[in-house]
């Protein structure tokens, strides 16, 4: 595997992910703005540098603290994959994205915040004395807020300014926050559930570890996942719309899936635990990454045919997601 191809594997594949709804945000940012720059497009491309950059720099941190555990357990890790030359290059290139877009972006004292919380965040999560990675809960919503909560305030807030007079309800604004808090407590714990045995193989103390799978599962199912979905319900009512029409295709989008995707992978008997892996996977985070960005860049581009060409870049910064999104949905279903 060529160094680029290492790069591509390593951060984007992975970082893509959390990216959508960072690119969701700026999108409903720019919609419901009175005005859309004619730079809108290098904004653009500029913030997915920057977002490559600070994905990059939170997994330089975690990878460089986490390394001997990696190494015993043979997961992948930029300082193991990665030659020494290479990788004191990929933490310049990392640090230079992190910091040149704001040379393009509008900047100031609350950009500046959001930007120094990041990084404070990435440095008590994964090094000593603090290291919250191993400090319970506190280390769920320290992980939940660097991936999910301030990229995205960081994101609404940076394109508030680019475009002009865009205003939310503060009920809008507080239901926004909670539900990227409560998705980023989610993904930090099913990441947990999967890393299980090599967390407890390098007897790295997580939430999960501490209180046990059976546990942590039914925090997920049970209490995070229920509470997700109302506030991602509330959050498509509460958008500054005449007619609640994401609303309604969301509805529609899980009462087709849960019909005809979820029955039809049932071949043993369905019971409440499936139902809920099923949310958790299809009916939550896939609707998140494949389909509200172009839901959103669909029916922008009926008001404005301008987000025509937004949504031809987003199909190309994501290509790669909903390659595998199709070709894993022809397998798992036909």
């Amino acid at each position: 595997m060529s160094f680029l191809e290492k790069i591509q594997h390593r951060i984007w594949n992975n970082a893509q992910y959390k990216f959508s709804i960072i690119f969701c945000s700026i999108y409903v940012v720019l919609f419901f703005g009175k005005s859309i720059p004619e730079k809108i497009i290098l904004y653009i491309l500029v913030s997915i540098l920057l977002s490559i950059g600070v994905a990059g720099m939170g997994y330089v941190f975690n990878d460089w603290n986490d390394y001997k555990d990696d190494v015993k357990n043979k997961k992948r890790n930029l300082f193991v994959d990665f030659s020494k030359m290479n990788s004191v290059f990929l933490v310049v290139l990392f640090l230079v994205l992190s910091v040149f877009p704001w040379f393009i972006l509008p900047f100031d004292k609350t950009s500046f915040v959001l930007i120094g919380l990041e990084f404070f965040l990435f440095l008590v999560y994964a090094f000593p004395p603090f290291r919250l990675k191993e400090k319970g809960i506190v280390g769920v919503v320290a992980d939940a807020l660097y991936a999910q909560v301030v990229p995205c305030l960081l994101a609404t807030y940076t394109f508030s300014k680019i475009t002009s007079d865009v205003e939310f309800s503060f009920f809008f604004i507080i239901i926004y926050v909670i539900w990227l808090l409560f998705m980023g407590i989610r993904n930090i714990l099913n990441h947990q559930l999967d890393d299980y045995a090599n967390d407890k193989n390098s007897k790295t103390n997580t939430f999960v570890i501490q209180n046990g799978i059976e546990k942590s599962s039914a925090l997920v199912y049970r209490f995070l996942i229920p509470i997700e979905f109302l506030l991602f319900i509330g959050l498509l009512y509460s958008l500054p719309l005449n007619f609640p029409i994401f609303l309604l295709v969301y509805l529609l989008y899980m009462l087709i899936y849960i019909l005809v995707f979820y029955f039809k992978q049932s071949t043993i008997k369905t019971n409440t635990a499936t139902l809920f892996e099923f949310f958790n996977k299809r009916l939550l985070n896939e609707f998140y990454e494949i389909h509200l960005p172009i839901i959103l860049l669909l029916f922008f581009s009926f008001y404005n045919p301008f987000f025509i060409w937004i949504l031809i870049l987003n199909l190309i910064m994501f290509s790669q997601l909903y390659y595998h999104f199709i070709l894993n949905f022809i397998r798992k279903y036909f």
